[in-house]
C-alpha cells in the first residue's frame, strides 16, 4: 500500500524553484524565479523567456509597462441587424498595447462581416491577481501558469515539476497522513474535492502524466 506523508507544504514551498508559466507576449512557456542579489539579503524576482528573450525583473515590468500583474479580456456579443444572429469574440491580452487595431467578425447566422475599431463595443476588464486553487496565475507577475490541462471537473495546474511529483505522489497514495495540525495553510488539504476523491484517481493521474509530458520539453534556463 502506497503511502504519503503530508508535511503541510504550502503554495509558497515550491517558489524556491523556478515557477513555469505562459509568456503574455509570445505565448511559450517560460519561467519566473528568484535571483540572488549582491549584497542584498532580498532575491530579486525575475521573469525570462526563451523564445522571444525577454527577461526582467518586477521592478523594470512596472516601469517599462512590461507586462501587467493582470491581464485584459475583450469581450463583444452583439445582435447583428438580421435578429437572428450575433458577433461573438473574446480574447485575453497581456497588456493594452497588444490590444488589435481592429477586429473582423461575421455574423453567426448570415454571415454578414463586420470590422469593429476602437473603441470597440466591448467588455474590458482585469482579472483580480490571486494564487493557488483560485486561479492558475504565478504569485510574483500574475501571469498563467504553463503547467496547466483541463479535466472533466476542472484545471489541474502547479507551479513547476517539483509540485508536479509532489500531487502526484499524493494523488497515488491509498493511505494519506498529515504531521502537522494547522491544515488551512497546507495546500494539498486546500485542493477541490474531486482532486482528493480515490474515485477520480485514475483520471487524475492521467491528468498528471500529461502535465509530466508538458514539462519534459522545456528547456532549462543556463543565465540564473
Amino acid at each position: 500500500m502506497k503511502r504519503f506523508i503530508d508535511e503541510g507544504k504550502t503554495w509558497d514551498s515550491f517558489t524556491h524553484a523556478p515557477v513555469l508559466v505562459v509568456c503574455p507576449f509570445c505565448q511559450s512557456n517560460a519561467q519566473v524565479f528568484q535571483q540572488e542579489l549582491p549584497n542584498q539579503p532580498k532575491k530579486s524576482i525575475v521573469f525570462s523567456c526563451l523564445s522571444c528573450c525577454k527577461t526582467f525583473d518586477q521592478d523594470q515590468q512596472q516601469q517599462n509597462n512590461l507586462g501587467y500583474f493582470d491581464e485584459i479580456n475583450v469581450e463583444i456579443n452583439q445582435i447583428c441587424s438580421c435578429k437572428r444572429g450575433k458577433y461573438l469574440f473574446s480574447q485575453s491580452y497581456a497588456q493594452p498595447s497588444i490590444l488589435p487595431p481592429f477586429i473582423k467578425l461575421n455574423c453567426t447566422f448570415c454571415q454578414t462581416e463586420q470590422v469593429y475599431t476602437s473603441p470597440y463595443p466591448l467588455l474590458t476588464y482585469k482579472i483580480p491577481r490571486k494564487s493557488g486553487f483560485e486561479i492558475n496565475k504565478d504569485p510574483f507577475f500574475g501571469y498563467r501558469l504553463y503547467l496547466t490541462t483541463e479535466t472533466r471537473h476542472g484545471l489541474i495546474f502547479v507551479y513547476n515539476t517539483e509540485q508536479l511529483n509532489d500531487l502526484k505522489a499524493y494523488i497515488s497514495a491509498e493511505l494519506r497522513q498529515r504531521t502537522y495540525t494547522n491544515k488551512n495553510k497546507a495546500y494539498l488539504s486546500r485542493l477541490p474535492s474531486w482532486i482528493k476523491s480515490a474515485r477520480n484517481r485514475k483520471e487524475i493521474l492521467k491528468a498528471i502524466l500529461r502535465l509530466e509530458q508538458m514539462a519534459s520539453t522545456i528547456q532549462p534556463l543556463t543565465n540564473k
